[in-house]
């Protein structure tokens, strides 16, 4: 090592005689031309600081590196106690986030003005071993004369930088002492210091990529329609995601890490298929779960997780949601055209002629009518009617979101704005591009959510929450309601101008007791689609009808729907509906909402609740707020009789 003498003259070569020696490193060298245009060396600066505030944001900043660089300094100290030594750790924009070390040499840096917060860059304080490296991205140590400017020549100053792992400075490690106290190991001990931080980088961040995408598995997992259940050889449970608890009726808790035959019966075709390592796919089964037989479509796979390691997936849906999906979706929805819209009197012929008419026009639709009268199905076969048919029909309930979520539902986000979905999700216009979007009960969308929809309309794009970017967007609006829109605009609670781009075709369905004349032709759609779906050839006699036509049907076309299964199912294996099979409600006249006969104790207080709760929800799609005002109970008991009939509102949805 070089004597300080020496340093000395070099510095003063320079400065005089801009003297270059050939002893001198080419990093200091360097330097020095790039100081001394900037700087007198024998001016003594005054360093500025951050302020207090600015200090801790810078600090906040940077607190991941903080953290890891902490203990690291520590050990270096430790390692060093005594050698009158401070350590250093410097952001990339050259100031000082902390420091540790000998009370002394803390206190000799404060004389020289380096402290927390102090800006150290060589535009500042010229040469010094924490600036180099933020130019030549290489460690450096500077001695003594080394230093561009002389008010730092007693100090001795050996930096390394702190490389992210995508190669970028992160910060600087150093550590500073007396020029006559310097040993040439602090160099080596600062590099491997940074290299440690640096791996520790590495590590951090491979551990949070794996949780990420345990994360991202674990989100996708639950979003799926599906369930899944995944054990492992020994039979115990490792994951089980939301869907399949929903389908089994068990928490979370009841499963996990728990042997899966305590829990679930399997039927012999499944334990077969397990003994002789088969695989199955979409077999139908019932599972034995407590009480409950639980049908569903299973399917079954293995995946060898090493050498002695081996894990069982299993997805499984629940039967009736394929049946209602296949049912309800291709065999219903695709096929209804302008013939589905039933009814002969002048409100019904309104009715098809508007549906006609608007099928092709770009203009908004609005439909009107009460609850179950039929309003989703209208809106299904104006589109199926128009040149948008190919392309999707996606249905947005407002009133079923929450107020909060309902922007972010409907409008989507980028990458990055939400946890739940760090890839991005689309908008509902997106998803709906080319075909129809149909807001269901538009009175419940919030003022706020009216303002997007009226802007998407009227200018034809959609931003994500969080992008700047615009999206054209080619999307029909159909919106239907069950409210009075005049009565809430003059409220200030809908928005005219909103009113008035949704309304150019406006549709009102009339209830089912103003066109009692059409049961009779609803009836036998009604009968021809249950008979097909059952292979059943079911018919109901002229007395059954009058009766039908003689009841006020509160709940509309989808209580009718309900009132003639319950009577095909009530006739068990008879073809021929007769009145007996009716609801008592709906049989004896003027017996109002509900009524039961109780002759010789043959009705039973389940029975009356049970059809009590299966009408109200019928009548009011499953909302459970209006349910239990219509039964006069509370939302808690309503939530309890369904769960305990296996019943969700879901199953009632329009």
């Amino acid at each position: 090592m070089r004597s300080l003498e020496n340093i000395q003259r070099d510095w003063q070569d320079f400065i005089l005689h801009q003297k270059i020696s050939k002893d001198l490193d080419p990093l200091i060298v360097n330097s020095w031309r790039r100081s001394r245009p900037r700087l007198n060396p024998w001016y003594k600066v005054n360093i500025k600081k951050l302020y207090p505030e600015n200090l801790e944001a810078a600090r906040k900043a940077s607190e991941k590196l903080i953290s890891l660089a902490r203990p690291i300094m520590e050990d270096i100290y430790q390692y060093v106690e005594g050698s009158n030594t401070v350590t250093l750790l410097v952001n990339s924009a050259a100031y000082v986030l902390d420091m540790c070390g000998d009370p002394s040499m803390l206190y000799c840096a404060r004389e020289h003005a380096i402290t927390e917060g102090a800006f150290i860059s060589e535009g500042q304080v010229g040469t010094i071993s924490f600036a180099i490296p933020l130019f030549e991205g290489v460690p450096a140590r500077v001695i003594g004369a080394e230093h561009f400017l002389a008010q730092f020549h007693d100090l001795a100053d050996v930096a390394a930088p702190i490389f992210s792992p995508a190669g970028r400075i992160l910060g600087i490690l150093g550590l500073i002492t007396k020029a006559e106290n310097y040993h040439p190991h602090s160099f080596g001990i600062v590099i491997s210091g940074a290299r440690a931080i640096e791996g520790q980088l590495i590590a951090n961040n491979l551990l949070d990529e794996q949780n990420n995408q345990l994360t991202e598995l674990n989100t996708i997992l639950a979003t799926l329609s599906e369930g899944i259940l995944v054990w492992d050889s020994e039979g115990n449970l490792i994951h089980v995601n939301e869907t399949a608890t929903k389908i089994l009726r068990l928490s979370h808790s009841r499963l996990l890490g728990r042997p899966i035959n305590e829990q679930i019966g399997f039927p012999p075709v499944l334990k077969e298929a397990l003994q002789n390592h088969q695989t199955l796919e979409n077999i139908e089964l019932n599972l034995k779960v407590g009480d409950n037989t639980i049908n569903c479509v299973l399917s079954l796979t293995y995946a060898q997780m090493g050498e002695n390691r081996q894990w069982i997936i299993a997805t499984l849906r629940e039967g009736k949601d394929i049946r209602r999906l296949v049912q309800s979706q291709m065999s219903g929805w695709m096929a209804l055209s302008i013939s589905d819209v039933i009814g002969e009197s002048a409100q019904m012929s309104s009715v098809r002629r508007l549906a006609k008419a608007s099928a092709n026009a770009r203009a908004g639709i609005l439909i009107r009518g009460e609850s179950g009268s039929g309003k989703q199905d209208l809106a299904r076969i104006i589109h199926n009617e128009s040149q948008r048919r190919e392309g999707p029909f996606l249905i947005f309930n407002c009133k079923s979101i929450p107020s909060g979520m309902i922007l972010s539902e409907l409008l989507g986000h980028d990458e990055g704005v939400s946890l739940k979905h760090p890839g991005g999700r689309p908008s509902k216009f997106e998803l709906a591009q080319g075909g129809t979007l149909y807001l269901q009960e538009i009175e419940s969308l919030p003022m706020e959510a009216q303002a997007v929809l009226l802007n998407t309309i009227d200018l034809g794009i959609v931003m994500r929450l969080g992008s700047a970017r615009a999206v054209p967007v080619d999307v029909r609006i159909i919106a239907s309601t069950t409210a009075n829109l005049e009565k809430l605009i003059a409220g200030g609670n809908f928005r005219a101008d909103l009113y008035y781009r949704l309304s150019p075709f406006e549709i009102n369905l009339p209830p089912l007791r103003e066109r009692k004349d059409d049961i009779p032709n609803l009836v036998e759609k009604i009968l021809r689609r249950f008979n097909k779906q059952q292979n059943r050839s079911a018919q109901f006699t002229q007395e059954v009808l009058e009766l039908l036509k003689g009841y006020s049907w509160p709940g509309n076309i989808r209580e009718l729907e309900f009132v003639v299964e319950r009577a095909i199912l009530q006739a068990g294996n008879s073809e021929i509906i007769v009145p007996m099979h009716l609801p008592d409600y709906v049989r004896i006249p003027g017996t109002g909402s509900l009524s039961f006969e109780f002759n010789n104790g043959s009705v039973k207080l389940k029975d009356i609740e049970r059809e009590a709760v299966i009408r109200a929800a019928r009548i009011y799609s499953g909302n459970v707020t209006k349910m239990a005002a219509a039964l006069g109970v509370g939302r808690t008991t309503v939530w309890r009789i369904m769960k305990r009939m296996n019943l969700a509102p879901e199953q009632f949805k329009e």
